[in-house]
């Protein structure tokens, strides 16, 4: 090795260790901030079902209204990224947490009929969508400031891990906080986070917005649609599991209600440990094609499971086959997007996520309602592919279309 060799391996391991620095803490900031949105996701079914004591119908409305408020906001979010500052975007998102739980308190301590008590409910969900739409896209456009598109599938990688994560830690600390405590305690712990993952943001730099032209959403939309729709199928598995699993286990007087979300997330945590680097590196179309059958097979599992060992399977196979979707998808978009509008572009591609969850809970809703809770997986299975071949269109539509600079 030459002497002039060492500058440049000092220079690639610096930026390497520069690039972490920065990376793990705004990922520890998401994660406790995403524990106030997975841990009211297996608390909210019950609360209403149980305390309020309203249909599956009115379950998926509570869960669904938070996805919509998100699905609206999502491109507001993108914008403010983009255009105005991405820490901006992240931190208005963590204050609309603190709100979101206030509200939940307001909803459960008001001495009034249980349909303002819904209502209450529903505006806490509105607001917590809302903070997750500045959170996540905030977030995504600051980290690709921060470590740049070369390293996008590794911010994506490690985002899912965070938000993922949180979901496996968050719906047993939810569970727990509910059964112990009440749904006070879970209000509580959503003002809390936030204010922990504020404080740890406001020390990482501000990225500058990229110049350049702004296309219309309008054709933003027509390049994101297609690789949405395969993220929204795939997401109809995930939205039935955090909608209906509690209630399903508690149907059939099994244990370990909270765990079954909690398999999920480690599943889709460690497949991010184990094979994220693969989307940096493989055909994300590739990775997603075999990640929809996985994830196929475990809403299969879900859907034939007469033993509680063989439901919580199911999760772990949906956890795995949902974890590396939406980081694969992901960098195949952001090839085709500039920089200037790559908050946006990821804003409405997560967006079509939430549209799956905010459309389904409810509709699934009624699928339980009339035919049982082990219908809803096997329509998600279904569901998953149908997006294998909406991926195969898409696979050649990326290869012919990017957004004009």
């Amino acid at each position: 090795m030459t002497q002039t060799d060492h500058p440049i391996i000092l220079t690639k391991s610096s930026s390497l260790e520069s690039e972490n620095k920065t990376l793990y803490p705004l990922v520890i900031a998401l994660f406790l901030a995403y524990l106030t949105i997975s841990a009211p996701l297996a608390v909210i079914p019950l609360y209403v079902h149980d305390s309020l004591n309203l249909n599956n119908f009115w379950v998926g409305i509570a869960v669904g209204t938070q996805f919509v408020a998100t699905v609206l906001t999502r491109p507001y979010a993108g914008r403010i990224a983009d255009q105005i500052s991405a820490k901006r975007a992240t931190l208005q998102g963590m204050a609309s947490l603190l709100i979101a739980g206030l509200i939940y308190l307001i909803a459960f301590f008001s001495p009034v009929t249980i349909t303002i008590k819904f209502m209450i409910l529903l505006l806490g969900r509105l607001v917590h969508g809302y903070a997750e739409s500045l959170l996540v896209s905030g977030h995504l456009t600051w980290g690709l400031g921060l470590v740049g598109q070369p390293r996008a599938g590794k911010l994506l990688s490690f985002t899912g891990m965070a938000m993922f994560g949180a979901l496996a830690a968050g719906a047993p600390l939810g569970l727990w906080l509910y059964d112990s405590f009440g749904f006070y305690a879970v209000a509580l712990l959503i003002i809390s986070l936030p204010l922990i993952s504020l404080f740890i943001d406001v020390f990482i730099r501000a990225t500058v917005p990229h110049s350049g032209i702004y296309p219309p959403l309008k054709q933003v939309i027509q390049y994101v649609w297609r690789f949405g729709l395969v993220l929204a199928l795939q997401g109809v598995g995930f939205a039935c599991i955090g909608t209906f699993v509690a209630l399903y286990f508690k149907q059939q007087q099994w244990a370990y209600a909270g765990y079954a979300l909690t398999f999920f997330g480690l599943a889709f945590v460690a497949v991010r440990i184990f094979c994220g680097h693969l989307t940096d590196k493989v055909s994300g179309f590739k990775l997603v094609k075999y990640s929809l059958i996985v994830e196929a097979i475990g809403l299969f599992l879900l859907f034939i499971s007469a033993r509680v060992e063989i439901a919580l399977l199911g999760a772990v196979v949906t956890g795995a086959g949902c974890s590396l979707i939406y980081p694969a998808l992901g960098v195949e978009l952001i090839k085709g997007a500039p920089a200037q509008i790559r908050g946006t572009a990821m804003g409405v591609f997560s967006a079509c996520q939430d549209i799956a969850y905010a459309i389904y809970a409810p509709i699934f809703g009624l699928v339980a309602l009339y035919l049982g809770y082990p219908s809803v997986f096997i329509a998600a299975a279904l569901c998953a592919l149908l997006g294998g071949i909406v991926n195969i269109f898409t696979r050649k539509f990326a290869q012919q279309t990017q957004i004009k600079h």
